[in-house]
């Protein structure tokens, strides 16, 4: 398997691409982090003590991964769709498989880079929630429940990359792919959502459990659970950590599943 690993390594790296890619993930997040706590520090009295508890300790936790899902919502979900189109496009895939490569094997080595990925993202987020939490101090524990936000955000990360993975495998074309992914997951379920559970069905909760919307509440706004003034209509329909958290983890293993079906069956 470590083979398999170094493999995509050595096809992934070189590209200008994927560096860029990983490189405005590793800039961008300190730099948003940054600029959101900036727009939200004005004020005085007891609201603004509230907004800066999502600066501190233990509340930080959320805050940036919440924005480091934004991040890794674009740039993770185009290398995911590029590892494959790419080698669609130049070839690189049928010839790999001409030459004694098992399609089980070529498609391991995509799903552990992609977890690789992930966990790096990760890992980075967790370091600069950490850094900046320690120079802003706070009232509570850095090691409290909080902290479960690091791996919902693993979880969330790879919930995107299996979705964009099982459409760039479904396409076989990145533009296709990506309009599909976006389209679905910022405009058609919320239609769904809306136009059916809500208008016609008046059960609007019963969009919180559709792919989309369970891996929102995976890491959902860090205000919508813990502040008073939220809107507390929304905040009721946001599913708990447990359920969302499930419900995402199902998800993810059905894309791989159906990704894993169509490229073991399909003419190359």
């Amino acid at each position: 398997m470590l083979h398999l690993l170094q493999l995509e390594w050595k096809k992934v790296a070189p590209n200008r691409s994927f560096r860029l890619a990983m490189g405005m993930y590793v800039i961008l997040l300190p730099l948003l982090y940054l600029t959101v706590k900036s727009m939200t520090s004005s004020g005085k009295g007891a609201p603004a003590e509230m907004v800066q508890s999502f600066y501190v300790f233990p509340n930080i936790w959320d805050t940036i991964a919440y924005w480091a899902s934004w991040l890794t919502f674009f740039l993770l979900v185009y290398i995911s769709i590029w590892m494959v189109t790419s080698e669609h496009s130049f070839k690189t895939m049928r010839q790999n498989l001409i030459t004694g490569m098992e399609r089980r094997s070529f498609l391991l080595g995509k799903v552990m880079m992609m977890t690789l990925l992930a966990l790096f993202a990760t890992l980075y987020m967790a370091i600069v929630a950490y850094i900046y939490g320690s120079f802003a101090g706070g009232y509570g524990n850095p090691w409290g429940h909080e902290i479960n936000a690091v791996w919902r955000f693993f979880v969330q990360n790879m919930f995107y990359m299996s979705f964009a993975f099982m459409l760039a495998v479904l396409f076989n074309r990145s533009g296709l792919a990506m309009i599909v992914f976006f389209a679905y997951l910022l405009i058609v379920e919320r239609i769904i959502r809306y136009l059916v559970f809500l208008n016609l069905l008046d059960q609007l909760k019963w969009g919180s459990y559709f792919p989309g919307s369970a891996a929102w509440d995976v890491v959902p706004f860090y205000m919508a659970k813990k502040a008073p003034s939220f809107n507390q209509e929304i905040a009721e329909l946001i599913l708990p950590y447990n359920v969302a958290t499930g419900l995402t983890i199902v998800y993810t293993i059905l894309f791989l599943g159906i990704a894993y079906r169509v490229f073991m069956t399909r003419d190359l």
